[in-house]
């Protein structure tokens, strides 16, 4: 396998008549890739005079473009010029095709029709994608092409354009269609591919909540505007530069423990909504981050070694912009090493695509690689790839972004053990639920704050819990308490202004503020009924006693608390797994 890159200028019509005579020669498959300027001046026209252009010196090798922006020569960065490459293969089994499709209404079907037809492909190895799709779509085809074999490597990115400039895919045949997609399909039994992505990006600051949220625009957080954690924190205006600005600091999603991911910020609305690069889930923590050059080294040097270990022929390469305007006059710095020892093309895009655990995934501010070779892992040299962000040469941008995320990182962790204390002292170990101490407590300062006379207790005792001990032992008497706690948990959880304590030993209370009589009566003779039904591995059906009293506006708080205890001892005496009351 062999790549061939050129820039287009005066000298163009020499490189194809060279390269004519490569693909006559060779008589195997190739591809032509070709990445344009997004703002380049009459786009349609240029675009439309580089493919005829190239069609007269190959008519039939396929090609695939895109608006790019950072296009890649020899590992050196062209903003401005259009690079074109050519993939000579050189086994007879290696096979390339290109297909091009655009928004329509059997947008589905036609995915599930492309699956059928890719699985029909013997040696299937690579699908390419470069696509101006909206992300909706995207992911829609993403889920049913993921049904293909888990050995189907998929890569691309997604084409460059802004507000002024739409972002376009195209292949022989120029469309100003600004929701396309061009898959470039890679088969052949000696072809091996091998996808890898790169990240590095540090969160800093506190985590902070997506309060309201629809689709990929964020309308509040911390029920706040959007925006406004870009004015408060970060101080970028509200203007035509928001974009570029706010793309050097990204939000970190967290959407629970395993699930984090990187996504950017691409306009904000009039009111204060943002336009995110795609969807974020409502009710997700977010948190700003900033590149950390050290971070962002380390990461790359640990999937360049994995490319190493690969031996390609060629790489791809698929950079964020984002991260290209992080570097600024080092923008090069993550590709350049490679491209000294192997072929290295690319852009720098606004995603980056690539299949991770049988799942295509639309990354922001990384580098996807996807390295080709064909036959055996031939020696190619060892590739050092040296610190070139030593800590001396740091900005002082970087520097400050690296003390605020030390600082944050250690009152979060201070913050949790305290929150860790908190909890400790104030649940009970056993259960989970609110210790004595808490729940006493609680009943005493909702009685000081409230004043009100309508708070009711409920107390709750396990039948013959002395006989569960004595019989089965405390192992099993421990696991008889913790069912009951997450049952007593489950019972209330739906409910406002009602807390849960375990009271001591077999005993729990309950605190309800705001209901009815006839409500606590409903509520606390469910607990009882459904008690028995526990999904737990007990050796005995649990039973429960059951007090339950209002507090009345003449007596002390403990005069309650006796009484409910009173009427729970009623119960038990009176044939227990039954509740007494005296609210009627």
């Amino acid at each position: 396998m062999r790549l061939l890159q050129a820039k287009v200028d005066k000298n163009f019509d020499k490189v194809l008549v060279e390269w004519a005579r490569e693909v006559e020669a060779g008589d195997k498959a190739a591809v032509i890739h070709m990445y344009v300027p997004y703002n380049l001046h009459d786009i349609d026209i240029r675009i439309d005079a580089l493919i005829a252009n190239i069609r007269e010196f190959l008519p039939d090798v396929p090609m695939a473009g895109t608006t790019a922006v950072g296009q890649t020569l020899h590992g050196k960065m062209k903003n401005r010029d259009i690079i074109v490459t050519l993939t000579l293969f050189e086994e007879e089994s290696t096979k390339v095709e290109v297909f091009y499709t655009y928004k329509d209404d059997r947008d589905v079907e036609d995915a599930r029709r492309f699956r059928d037809y890719l699985e029909s492909i013997p040696d299937l190895k690579g699908l390419e994608i470069f696509t101006s799709a909206e992300y909706d779509r995207l992911q829609s085809a993403g889920l049913i092409l993921d049904e293909l074999s888990d050995d189907l490597e998929i890569f691309g990115a997604v084409a460059v354009g802004d507000s002024k400039n739409p972002a376009y895919v195209f292949t022989d045949i120029f469309e100003k269609v600004r929701s396309a997609t061009v898959f470039i399909v890679y088969s052949g039994k000696d072809l091996h591919i091998q996808t890898n992505r790169m990240f590095g990006w540090n969160s800093i600051g506190y985590p902070l909540e997506v309060t309201r949220a629809e689709g990929a625009v964020v309308y509040e957080i911390d029920g706040k505007p959007a925006y406004d954690v870009y004015d408060h924190y970060i101080n970028i205006p509200q203007d035509d530069n928001f974009f570029y600005n706010a793309l050097v600091f990204p939000w970190e999603i967290e959407v629970n423990k395993d699930t984090r991911y990187i996504r950017h910020a691409k306009s904000v609305n009039s009111d204060g909504s943002i336009v995110m690069s795609s969807f974020i889930p409502q009710g997700s923590k977010i948190r700003i981050s900033y590149g950390d050059p050290r971070r962002i080294i380390s990461s790359t040097k640990l999937a360049e070694a994995q490319i190493i270990d690969f031996a390609p022929q060629v790489v791809r390469v698929y950079n964020c912009m984002g991260r290209m305007l992080f570097w600024g006059q080092q923008a090069e710095i993550e590709v350049e090493e490679v491209a000294k020892y192997v072929n290295v093309t690319g852009f720098s895009a606004l995603g980056e695509i690539m299949r991770y655990k049988q799942c295509t995934i639309l990354n922001n501010l990384s580098i996807v690689s996807a390295c080709m070779r064909e036959g055996a892992i031939n020696n190619t040299g060892r590739i050092q790839i040296h610190n070139r962000v030593e800590k001396n040469n740091m900005p002082i941008t970087a520097r400050l972004a690296y003390f605020i995320n030390v600082i944050t990182e250690e009152l979060l962790q201070k913050n949790e053990e305290l929150n860790e204390m908190i909890y400790s002292v104030s649940h009970d170990a056993l259960t989970g639920l609110y210790n004595r101490g808490t729940i006493e407590r609680m009943i005493y300062d909702n009685h000081d704050v409230d004043g009100s006379d309508k708070w009711h207790l409920i107390m709750v005792d396990v039948d013959d819990f002395k006989l569960i001990n004595d019989t089965y032992g405390h192992q099993e008497g421990d696991k008889a308490l913790k069912a009951l706690a997450s049952y007593l948990s489950y019972q209330t959880a739906p409910l406002e202004n009602v807390h849960a304590g375990r009271w001591g030993g077999e005993e729990f209370m309950i605190l309800l503020n705001d209901y009815t009589d006839d409500e606590i009566e409903v509520i606390a003779q469910n607990i009882c009924d459904r008690v028995s039904s526990i999904p737990v591995d007990l050796v005995r059906p649990l039973s429960i006693s059951v007090g339950v009293t209002v507090h009345r506006s003449e007596e002390n708080v403990n005069s309650t608390i006796l009484r409910v205890d009173e009427l729970l001892y009623e119960a038990k005496r009176n044939g227990k797994n039954q509740v007494r009351s005296d609210l009627k």
